[in-house]
């Protein structure tokens, strides 16, 4: 009952920043903002795109010249909106600062807000490039302007820990007065009824004989873990009775992500997920460990395009490779 009235209260005091719409200047049809995070007011939505299940990597540290110091990460369904302002006087840091009074009335965590140097070097596009926050369509309709490569940016957490937001307030090219583009996850989990059947260990020694790999998509894991999910059980299974039926059969095996993030981490992430297969199967099946070996490819290896939810959906995969005697 009390957070309820602490949620009413913080929703009055930024009333005079923060709003649900433009009276103005019209949206681009069916966009909306998100629960979490509203809208300036005065601000209409120029582009949106959502992804019912993704990973987002915000950057919640300053960049070295060679990355960002600190990412955090969440996978769930992703929001990106970019916005424009009826009012070309408003400035990026008023409106900054409206949206951290938001964010800390409504109970979220700043992780980091930064600009300048702090960012990329000064150099707005870099810092667009390098977060791969925002989607080439974003990018597209809202360029930093060449006049102010300044980009003013907010990383911010919900007090629960399942709404994960990166903000960027810039001045845009062809645009009077600034622009916001924001990348917001919320953490669900993913819907693990897949549109196609198990593959059976038949299959599975087809795709071997023929390909000298074969991809199980049905193998799950816990977001940003390695930790694997009870609805992959049949398909371990399964290549625990290929394994048994073939006995001299030895096996790499191989984790994929898509392109999302840190390839560092992505290449890390990949390996602890495939170890944990190896783990699996000889624990819970008796297969010797000497016939698998794990391996992580991270992102390099995709199977189709990762600017497509369904292409990065179909990247992440565990592959079993054929290994020689």
């Amino acid at each position: 009952m009390g957070k309820r009235a602490n949620t009413a209260v913080a929703g009055w005091v930024v009333a005079g920043l923060m709003g649900v719409g433009s009276a103005g200047a019209a949206d681009i049809d069916g966009a909306g903002d998100h629960p979490d995070v509203p809208r300036v007011a005065g601000s209409y939505i120029v582009y949106q795109d959502q992804s019912d299940f993704d990973r987002l990597a915000v950057p919640t540290g300053p960049w070295d010249g060679d990355g960002f110091e600190s990412v955090e990460r969440l996978e769930g369904e992703v929001l990106r909106l970019s916005y424009n302002f009826e009012d070309p006087s408003v400035t990026t840091l008023r409106v900054k600062r409206s949206y951290l009074q938001a964010l800390e009335a409504r109970g979220f965590e700043i992780l980091f807000t930064g600009s300048e140097e702090e960012l990329s070097g000064g150099a707005g596009r870099t810092f667009f490039r390098e977060s791969g926050l925002f989607e080439r369509g974003a990018r597209d309709c809202c360029r930093v302007a060449n006049r102010d490569r300044q980009v003013r940016y907010i990383a911010a957490r919900s007090e629960a820990g399942d709404v994960l937001a990166g903000i960027a307030v810039f001045n845009a090219r062809r645009v009077d007065g600034p622009a916001v583009s924001k990348a917001i996850v919320t953490a669900e989990d993913m819907d693990t009824t897949m549109d196609h059947q198990p593959l059976t260990a038949g299959e599975m020694e087809t795709g071997l004989i023929e390909d000298g790999r074969v991809a199980v998509q049905d193998i799950l894991f816990e977001v940003n873990s390695a930790a694997i999910l009870p609805a992959s059980a049949e398909a371990l299974a399964t290549i625990a009775d290929l394994m048994n039926e073939q006995s001299s059969m030895e096996l790499l095996v191989v984790g994929h992500t898509d392109n999302t993030g840190d390839f560092d981490y992505n290449v890390s992430l990949s390996l602890e997920r495939a170890q944990s297969v190896v783990n699996w199967l000889r624990d819970g099946h008796g297969i010797a460990g000497s016939r698998l070996q794990a391996a992580g490819a991270g992102m390099m290896a995709p199977v189709t395009t990762n600017r497509t939810e369904a292409g990065r959906a179909q990247n992440r995969r565990v592959e079993l490779v054929e290994r020689g005697g």
